[in-house]
């Protein structure tokens, strides 16, 4: 613990004595009047002009807006909004500021910025999120947990207004969660003055696209306030003849019947078409990679994958007297998927050039819902002023999946054929499977801050939650003779602990235990059902705060042990047959640092160590990596500086991304993809006010590489250099 501590308070002191240098050179104070201007705000080229405009800024204590600009308060780690140096668990926030200046479009892009997470591609759309090893499955909307895997469709980020990343096991509020951690995307609110923004963008790859974001007052008493955002995105992709295309409509009412009483409700539609390569890029049976150009297709000519998103929300926020405050929200989450792709899969065979080809044809959809409803305030007990907050959620999803199928005896039109063969449509006019999966999920949870003295926080919580689902085969439509099935859990509750200490008014230690239980739904050959996965963290830190919260440092050391994770049972490869996969642990390092470093200079980073390795025997794997998807060491830094002087209406920007090797291994050999480095640039130019315009440069030396190995059979390219061009407008 003393050796984490001086470590901690020797970054963290770095950072802060470069911050003031840094300060000192261009003549201002960190925390001067003039800095409440964040970055990105109408004199920082390339960004939105009113962002800070069109989301309201509480600004309280010393604080202010460049400040939340940067470092908002969140609710990823809590119910109610703390600073990241209040929340004794790793957490990262990619504002508004960093997604406009590296021009990030979906969710991919701003997880692939986040320090520590790593994106792996499932196909050719949906991919999973890694944090220390282990997979993010809990989502949240406005905090609100979901049960769909939002990755289904990496929803554009037009009405969002950041992403908050939470890294280490979140069971205590976001339902069962998972052992990675958790994402919650905020959606954009309604502004309290009109707002009006425009973009458009173009470059490489025939990548082009807009958005147009407006909102403010709708009665003169200002009331009643709306706002709407649309966009759309046309690109090319990788592989020749592989495409892209994305809508999105987003539109929030929010309605003030009191001054203590406030209604938002809101509702968006998003679609996503494209054809691409569905499993990625095929392997060798040597296990090494293809020597073939990114631009090669290798799959048919009639692929064609639709995404489908609905979503629909309510919120009732009431003050109540002495502080206390009570929340009461819906949410609605809705997809319609429908895939059709054929594609030839690895490993290709060394000798003969032949690999396994396979039609796909299904239709999937996803209803859910969810209500959360938490009451917060302070309590005076024993001569000091605690926090409390109680609260309980409920969510439901229904789930049907319908395969179509060749014919009884070949239902994929699998075959072995050469790498570049003709893929004639087949009609799909064989047997059908048909299953519907009800879920449902509730529980109750509490949260108590307690202050043991000025310096010093306790925080206790527990969760008790209730699940069930069932299985419903149409037994019309049953080709795998999948039997009705029922499971539950009752009463299951997940604690929470954690300590943080204030050293100061810049450095905060901390530690905390948190831990996880997940029921699966996956079944071993004998028709059982895995046990629930579990799991738990130990972590410590030193995080800290500087010029009023505009810049926020952190180090952790943690370690994360977790059993029974389900994997694929490698006996019986693609029949849906699963194994648990005993205990593994994950132990590493954390550091980040995110926020201004001077009024006109914004950084955003981390670097992570992560050691994996399974402990149980049972699995045959004892002391081996268990998610080599996730680098041993992974570096990310993002910086933009606004120019002084006569120069002040120029910004550049810089940053890039270093990883060592990935892999994949059946037990047999490895596919394996060394260390690499990513350089990204940008350039931006403030016009007038109102207009500015900005280019940016990715991967800019143009590095091969593959950054997500599926399995040994397969995987997917990196991006290649692009090059792209915004011009924005805002009043």
């Amino acid at each position: 613990m003393r050796c984490l501590l001086t470590a901690g308070a020797l970054a963290a002191g770095m950072a802060f004595s470069l911050a003031a240098q840094a300060q000192q050179s261009s003549g201002t104070s960190g925390t001067s009047a003039a800095s409440a201007a964040a970055p990105g705000a109408a004199s920082a080229p390339g960004a939105d002009a009113s962002s800070t405009l069109l989301k309201p800024v509480t600004v309280t204590g010393d604080r202010d807006q460049a400040a939340d600009a940067v470092n908002p308060p969140t609710t990823v780690g809590s119910k109610t909004p703390l600073t990241q140096r209040e929340i004794p668990q790793s957490v990262t926030v990619i504002p508004q500021e960093q997604i406009q200046q590296q021009n990030m479009q979906t969710l991919n892009d701003a997880m692939r910025a986040a320090p520590g997470i790593t994106v792996a591609q499932d196909d050719s759309e949906r991919t999973t999120f890694y944090s220390r090893g282990f997979p993010i499955s809990s989502w949240l909307l406005d905090g609100i947990p979901t049960t769909q895997s939002l990755t289904s469709i990496a929803p554009n980020l037009g009405m969002f207004d950041r992403v908050e990343v939470l890294r280490g096991p979140d069971g205590f509020l976001n339902g069962f969660g998972s052992e990675g951690g958790a994402v919650n995307l905020v959606r954009k609110q309604a502004p309290d003055a009109f707002s009006a923004n425009a973009e458009l963008f173009g470059g490489t790859y025939s990548n082009a696209g807009g958005m147009l974001d407006v909102g403010g007052p709708i009665n003169s008493a200002g009331t009643l306030k709306g706002r709407v955002v649309g966009s759309w995105q046309n690109q090319a992709l990788t592989q020749d003849s592989t495409s892209r295309h994305d809508k999105l409509l987003y539109g929030t009412l929010e309605a003030d019947f009191t001054r203590d009483t406030k209604l938002r409700v809101g509702a968006s539609f998003s679609e996503m078409d494209q054809k691409a390569v569905w499993t990625g890029v095929p392997s060798l049976s040597n296990y090494t990679f293809l020597n073939l150009p990114r631009s090669t297709y290798i799959g048919a000519p009639w692929n064609d994958n639709t995404y489908f998103n609905t979503t629909a929300f309510a919120e009732l926020d009431q003050k109540l007297a002495h502080g206390w405050n009570a929340r009461l929200a819906f949410n609605y989450l809705g997809s319609r998927s429908s895939i059709l792709n054929g594609s030839v899969n690895g490993p290709i065979n060394v000798d003969s050039g032949d690999g396994y080809l396979a039609d796909n044809k299904w239709h999937q959809t996803d209803d859910q819902e969810s209500i959360d409803a938490v009451l917060s305030g302070p309590v005076n007990l024993f001569g000091r002023t605690h926090q409390l907050t109680l609260g309980a959620n409920w969510q439901h999803e229904n789930l049907r999946t319908i395969n179509y199928y060749c014919s009884a005896d070949n239902p994929f039109c699998s075959s072995t054929g050469p790498l570049f063969s003709s893929f004639p449509q087949p009609a799909f006019n064989g047997p059908v499977s048909d299953e519907t999966t009800m879920t449902n999920q509730y529980g109750i949870y509490g949260n108590a801050r307690i202050s043991l003295a000025d310096p010093l926080t306790l925080v206790l919580g527990a969760r008790a939650s209730w699940w069930n689902s069932s299985l419903t085969p149409n037994p019309d439509a049953n080709y795998w003779g999948d039997p009705n099935r029922h499971s539950e859990v009752s009463g299951r509750v997940t604690p929470y602990a954690g300590l943080i200490y204030d050293i100061n008014n810049n450095y905060s230690v901390y530690a905390s235990y948190t831990s996880i239980f997940r029921p699966q739904t996956a079944y071993d050959v004998n028709g059982n059902l895995l046990k629930p996965l579990e799991g738990e963290q130990y972590e410590i830190g030193v995080k800290g705060e500087y010029f009023g919260g505009k810049l926020n440092t952190s180090l952790a050391l943690y370690q994360l042990t977790e059993t029974n994770r389900a994997m694929n049972d490698p006996r019986f490869p693609g029949e849906g047959f699963s194994i648990a996969a005993g205990k593994a642990r994950a132990k590493g390092v954390e550091t980040t640092v995110t926020g201004q470093l001077t009024e006109n200079w914004v950084v955003f980073g981390g670097y992570t160590y992560t050691q994996t390795e399974y402990l149980d025997s049972s699995t045959n794997l004892n002391g081996i990596a268990f998610q080599s998807i996730a680098p041993k060491h992974l570096f990310k830094l993002w910086t933009n500086y606004q120019l002084p002087g006569k120069l002040h209406p120029f910004s550049i920007g810089g940053g890039t991304y270093v990883s060592t090797g990935i892999s994949a291994t059946d037990g047999t050999g490895t596919l394996r993809q060394g260390g690499f480095a990513t350089v990204d640039l940008r350039l931006g130019y403030q016009i007038t006010k109102q207009w500015s315009a900005a280019i940016n440069v990715t991967n800019l030396f143009d590095r091969h590489y593959f950054d997500s190995i599926e399995s040994t059979g397969s995987a997917f390219y990196g991006t290649p250099r692009q090059l792209m061009v915004t011009l924005r407008a805002s009043m």
